[in-house]
């Protein structure tokens, strides 16, 4: 009898557990995903939620928005979950599986200023959003707080990544076809497949395994798009040690990556405290066929037509705490054995800029110029035909250790990531006057990450085995350079925007073309309708001035009070502007 009563309540519990369970699940995970969100000044909405026995739950059409913006961070057509059944009844139910299908991430937007010197009457640092750099700092550890082993499986299918329009990144976003995360016995395996999406689509797949030992191995294909012809891959693999604890994640020094055939030794930590991010990289006996035969030809570009001898070692440190991001280390370095120009296999033309040559100007936009660089040309400036004035603003403004560098600014390289870290934007570059000749000779100005890596090297080169000096190389800066529409070169803005020879320019009119070299065609926007400088273009140009006085290249008196900077319209300009006569 009493056996039959202990069989008949089970029954019945079981019964209600059929009954009531994916209301109590679903109930549960509704109730969980929205104090989540909530913690983390987020709202969580969706269309129907319903859980399913023993311990499932699928949200439909959900959507993650930013509570003070109403942003949409998240939306996804499924989001599925699974929860540990052992765990349902603790305080902390732990999800076993997720599943996300057809959904779009929104990455956060951010404002990029201009690459230029900003105004400031108190020469303080600009202001910045201090408490950003903590937020990030703040995520990355919640990120390390994850162990991969105690993970759910994980499911993505039918994913885009979205950058937000005013980003300027090298990307426009990404589509992942799936990405399926599997710990199994100890062990995690990665497997996933989708493109990026740019100026191209870049497909890519990619296997990672980390077993129970902390052995970490995998590999990827990245699909670079040529010009004409099918896609070449880029071939990655990684071999080496993972470490992850409480308080860091480690990668073993001992790790090995090759690009293609080329080896590469790598390391880094990132610790929770801060959190500090070190990372290190090391390639040696770099050689022209090494690198040629590991990179596709539509990677390597214009680099295909530079032929060099010997080889070269390189090396990159990083140490940045986020907590204290003005003490970050950065060092980069080319370590050259024997490593020169080989005049026979270089077509692109570095070698003989220190004669006259007609250079092929690329502007944004794909579009193209000429000018020749030599007495023939009326406008063609030597660089002591030029006003001191005007070059040490150009280079103040542009590049203020031109002189001291040897075409990358590590020191600059510094600044811009403290600033960035500390805006927790992208708010500064650290591009180099030799970086922009380079642009404007051989490249163009896509957003592409291929271009930048064309950019540094050619710059390098270009400092390094050219034998230019640096007055050559900032006279045909100078000589090329955007300055209005279809104006280019110090003699050509000089009659347009005064009417007088660059030679003669005053430290007024100097100040204000250098204002103009970052955005060329937008140089109107510096004008009111009655013609004057604006309140911002004259405090642009003193704060360029007051930079030149502290660097010995303009005598104090010299500099006019802010309000006092005037220039006159008196070339082509003038009529430019609709509201002064012609």
């Amino acid at each position: 009898m009493l056996l039959r009563r202990l069989l008949l309540v089970l029954a019945v519990l079981l019964a209600v557990g059929l009954v009531a369970g994916p209301l109590w699940i679903g109930q549960i995970a509704r109730a969980r995903l929205t104090a989540v969100a909530r913690a983390r000044g987020l709202t969580a909405e969706w269309d129907r939620a319903e859980g399913a026995w023993p311990a499932q739950v699928r949200f439909e059409r959900l959507r993650i928005r930013r509570a003070t913006t109403g942003d949409t961070l998240l939306t996804a057509d499924s989001l599925a979950v699974a929860m540990d059944p052992g765990s349902i009844f603790s305080l902390h139910p732990r999800a076993s599986f997720v599943q996300i299908s057809h959904a779009v991430f929104h990455l956060p937007s951010s404002q990029a200023s201009a690459d230029t010197l900003a105004p400031d009457e108190d020469e303080s640092p600009p202001t910045l959003d201090q408490g950003a750099a903590r937020r990030s700092g703040a995520a990355l550890a919640r990120l390390l707080g994850f162990q991969p082993r105690e993970l759910p499986r994980l499911d993505l299918r039918e994913v885009d990544v979205v950058t937000p329009p005013d980003a300027e990144l090298f990307w426009s976003g990404a589509h992942i076809d799936r990405l399926e995360l599997m710990p199994v016995n100890g062990d995690v395996r990665l497997e996933t497949a989708g493109s990026i999406r740019g100026e191209n689509q870049i497909p890519f797949t990619a296997s990672l395994l980390y077993s129970r030992d902390d052995h970490l191995r995998g590999e990827a294909k990245i699909g670079i798009a040529a010009s004409e012809g099918p896609a070449t891959d880029l071939r990655l693999r990684i071999d080496g040690g993972l470490t992850q604890s409480s308080h860091a994640v480690t990668l073993h020094d001992s790790t090995r990556v090759w690009v293609g055939e080329i080896p590469l030794t790598m390391g880094g930590q990132i610790d929770r405290t801060g959190p500090r991010v070190r990372f290190r990289i090391a390639a040696d006996g770099l050689t022209d066929r090494s690198v040629k035969s590991s990179l596709p030809p539509a990677l390597l570009g214009p680099l295909l037509d530079v032929g060099v001898r010997g080889s070269w070692d390189h090396r990159l440190d990083l140490d940045l705490d986020l907590a204290h991001p003005d003490s970050v280390r950065f060092h980069a370095d080319v370590i050259p054995h024997g490593l020169a120009l080989d005049p026979q296999r270089t077509r692109l033309r570095l070698l003989g800029l220190d004669q006259p040559f007609v250079a092929q100007i690329h502007l944004p936009r794909d579009r193209s110029t000429t000018r020749e660089l030599s007495p023939a040309n009326p406008t063609f400036r030597p660089l002591s035909g030029i006003s001191s004035a005007l070059v040490s603003a150009v280079v103040t403004n542009e590049d203020g250790s031109f002189f001291r560098h040897r075409g990358f600014n590590l020191e600059a390289m510094r600044d811009a990531i403290t600033e960035n870290v500390q805006a927790g934007a992208f708010r500064r570059g650290a591009g180099t006057i030799t970086m922009q000749l380079v642009r404007n000779l051989y490249l163009g100005h896509q957003r592409t990450l291929s271009r930048k890596l064309h950019e540094v090297v050619l710059a390098w080169l270009l400092e390094h085995e050219t034998g230019l000096s640096k007055e050559r190389i900032l006279e045909i800066y100078l000589n090329i350079i955007e300055w209005g529409p279809g104006i280019h070169g110090a003699g050509e803005a000089a009659r347009f925007y005064f009417d007088r020879d660059p030679a003669d320019l005053s430290v007024d009119e100097a100040l204000f073309l250098a204002t103009v070299v970052p955005a060329p065609l937008k140089w109107r926007y510096r004008f009111d309708a009655s013609g004057n400088l604006r309140p911002f273009e004259r405090a642009q140009m003193h704060f360029i001035g007051r930079a030149m006085i502290r660097k010995g290249w303009l005598a104090p008196e010299d500099l006019p009070p802010a309000d006092s900077l005037h220039v006159e319209l008196r070339g082509p300009a003038r009529t430019e502007l609709p509201t002064l006569p012609s």
